[in-house]
């Protein structure tokens, strides 16, 4: 009797865990590894995964490049540009492509690196690890990267207030009201106060970067963007890297690309970093008509 319960347990289990994970919602990342390999690709940080929405993309750009339109982009500590992303890109990218669309997104954090050149931490991460990139399920990032207990999946699922899209897009339900926002706000300044003390501009990382935009260009078109952000935040990142935009404007010039800066402008923000749910569709739709008029 016992043994038929457990068994009954089991299948009940795998029944509910099954659609969670062939459906991708085992956490933020994990969609992104399942997913069928890309004609076009969104790349960046946690900044460009919350930020910019594929479907808002494809539904106002159309046929003008190759599908599926992934966003491919994580989180500072996961996929700052660097040999290691370079790689995963290379992976998850046709390579067939000839007509894509790349919208790589840059900010002064997602090129820095504390520490001595040549030594990446991401190295050691599934960003520099996982070879398998596109498979439903996938048993390596399960088995070597999803350490939760099988329960956990489950209920984080009914309780997540993240939710990844199958076209990449990290969407974070969270409260929005001034004083929430205020304080997610301070917490993150003080944040990326520690990173300016502590991190320098990354030769090794422009140079990856360089390196991934040649690589877009033999599939398409590529657009370095940099994404807004707060007035406090963006603030800091001008006296952490006063010269990052002339920086960015002779490095889309030098690779003959476009360079598309709304640093300043005003979308809301969750936390002075990470654009709000409806800001994250508002700039969308912005980005697609700008892309149109180039």
């Amino acid at each position: 009797m016992r043994l038929v319960l457990l068994a009954s347990a089991g299948v009940a289990g795998l029944l509910l865990l099954g659609p969670v994970v062939l459906g991708g919602h085992v956490d933020a990342f994990y969609g992104r590894f399942t997913s069928p390999r890309a004609g076009s690709l969104i790349l960046g940080t946690s900044r460009a995964a919350q930020g910019i929405q594929p479907a808002v993309l494809t539904a106002s750009l159309g046929p003008r490049f190759e599908p599926p339109l992934l966003n491919y982009a994580f989180t500072l500590t996961h996929s700052p540009y660097g040999p290691a992303y370079l790689r995963s890109i290379q992976r998850k990218l046709r390579p067939e492509v000839k007509n894509g669309l790349y919208i790589v997104a840059v900010d002064p954090w997602s090129l820095s690196l504390t520490g001595r050149e040549g030594t990446y931490p991401e190295d050691n991460s599934f960003i520099g690890q996982l070879h398998q990139i596109s498979q439903n399920p996938n048993l390596a990032y399960l088995t070597r990267y999803q350490t939760k207990p099988l329960y956990r999946l489950l209920l984080d699922y009914a309780t997540a207030t993240e939710r990844l899209h199958p076209d990449g897009w990290l969407e974070v339900n969270i409260g929005t009201d001034s004083a929430q926002v205020q304080a997610r706000t301070a917490r993150k300044l003080q944040d990326y106060r520690q990173l300016a003390a502590t991190q320098h501009l990354s030769a090794g990382r422009l140079q990856a970067l360089r390196q991934t935009i040649e690589l877009l260009k033999q599939h398409g078109r590529v657009y370095l963007v940099r994404l807004p952000v707060g007035p406090s935040l963006y603030q800091l990142e001008l006296s952490y890297q006063p010269k990052f935009d002339q920086l960015m404007r002779e490095m889309a010039a030098n690779q003959a690309v476009s360079y598309l800066d709304y640093s300043t402008q005003p979308y809301a923000t969750t936390d002075g970093n990470h654009l709000q749910k409806a800001a994250s569709k508002t700039f969308s739709e912005q980005l697609a008509k700008d892309l149109k008029q180039l």
